[in-house]
Parts: C-alpha cells; sequence; structure tokens
C-alpha cells in the first residue's frame, strides 16, 4: 500500500512539500491544506472537510478531484476526518503536513489526533524539521549525533523508560505527567534505542534539514 501524505492548511512552505512528497504518494488534502498545493506540481487524490478554509482557486484547479464535504458543525475537525479516510482504506503509513500553525488549540488537537490511530499505523506529523509521533514500547530510531530529542508522556505518567545511544541516558525511569526531565536529549550515537513499560510517550525528533 501507498503511503498517505496528508497535506493541512497550518504553517507549511513550498519547500518542506517537494521534500516529503513522493511521486508514488497518495496525497489526502484536509480542506484548506488543498491552497497548499495550487502552485506546486502536486494534485491531491481526494478533499476532505467542511471545506470552510479552502480557496476559490484550489477549487476551480482541483475541480475533478475527489471532494468529501461535511457539514461545518460535526463531531470530528477535518485531519480526523482525513486520518478515518487513511484507516478505512488500509494505509499503514502516515505523513501529516501542516498540522501545525498559530492556534494552540488546533495544533494540540492535531498532535492528540494521533492516538486515535490503531496501533499497526505509523503515522508522524512533520513540522519543519520536526518530527513529531508516538512511540511504541520498543523503538529504534536513526539520526545524527547532536540532534535534539525529547520526549514526555502523555494521559498520566510513563513507567520504566530506557534511553540508550542518547547523551543523557536513562535506565527503568518513571517520567511523570507535566514533567520536563525529557525534553532537549541529544543523540550520541547514529541510531538510538527507547523502551518503556508503561504509559504514553509522545517524540519530537528535531532533525538537521534546511
Amino acid at each position: 500500500m501507498k503511503r498517505a501524505v496528508l497535506v493541512c492548511n497550518g504553517t507549511l512552505d513550498t519547500k518542506h512539500l517537494y521534500a516529503n512528497i513522493s511521486a508514488s504518494d497518495f496525497i489526502v488534502a484536509v480542506d484548506g491544506g488543498a491552497n497548499k498545493l495550487v502552485k506546486t506540481k502536486f494534485a491531491p487524490n481526494v478533499i476532505i472537510g467542511d471545506l470552510d478554509s479552502i480557496s476559490k482557486t484550489a477549487l476551480k484547479k482541483f475541480r475533478g478531484v475527489e471532494t468529501l464535504k461535511f457539514p461545518r458543525e460535526k463531531e470530528f475537525v477535518d485531519l480526523e476526518l482525513a486520518l478515518q479516510y487513511c484507516v478505512r482504506h488500509k494505509f499503514v503509513e502516515i505523513v501529516i503536513l501542516g498540522a501545525m500553525g498559530s492556534r494552540a488549540d488546533m495544533s494540540l488537537t492535531n498532535i492528540f489526533a494521533l492516538h486515535q490511530l490503531p496501533k499497526n499505523v505509523k503515522a508522524k506529523i512533520v513540522h519543519e524539521n520536526q518530527e513529531i509521533f508516538l512511540l511504541p514500547k520498543k523503538l529504534s530510531i536513526e539520526g545524527n549525533p547532536g540532534e535534539t530529542i525529547s520526549i514526555f508522556p502523555i494521559k498520566g505518567d510513563a513507567k520504566g523508560i530506557t534511553l540508550k545511544g542518547f547523551k543523557y541516558e536513562l535506565n527503568n525511569f518513571d517520567l511523570d505527567f507535566g514533567l520536563g526531565k525529557g525534553i532537549s536529549n541529544e543523540f550520541k550515537n547514529k541510531k538510538v534505542s527507547i523502551s518503556f513499560k508503561d504509559g504514553l510517550l509522545l517524540c519530537v525528533h528535531f532533525r538537521k534539514w534546511f
């Protein structure tokens, strides 16, 4: 199955579109995310949302694209609807662009939407040089020495965290919800490992891009 790339209407410039979309990707424009594609070589495979922020120019350019329109007053935000579409169509790799913006409430909602996905779906939000994703109980991550990586628990405390290959390593450490002890760690090796026994951990990996 091809990778799905969801393009939202948050902070996103053209160079990041070209850096993160390949010719084989299935592109989902999340409402006004279609505006970001107008002046690029990319066209969405489907447009999803209540269409309250999509421009007339985008509607005209992509008038032949399948469009799933929802009422403005609805149970789910547009990104959640797009993620549900991807799950129904059995995408197991999802990249989300433009999910972060000037509204903290929407940015947080978009991040927390990752928790709604099945465990077999590998999804991440890419914002500039940052990759944001939920961690499975055990994972190895590749990066460059010196890159910054932060972890923090959501939905309560995280128990039994072990970090290897980092500047600051941990062994069976309990990280309390709401504290910043997991912020601004660094890659010491090109490959690091993270494991934990209980809880839910969010990771932000700052890559040396651009």
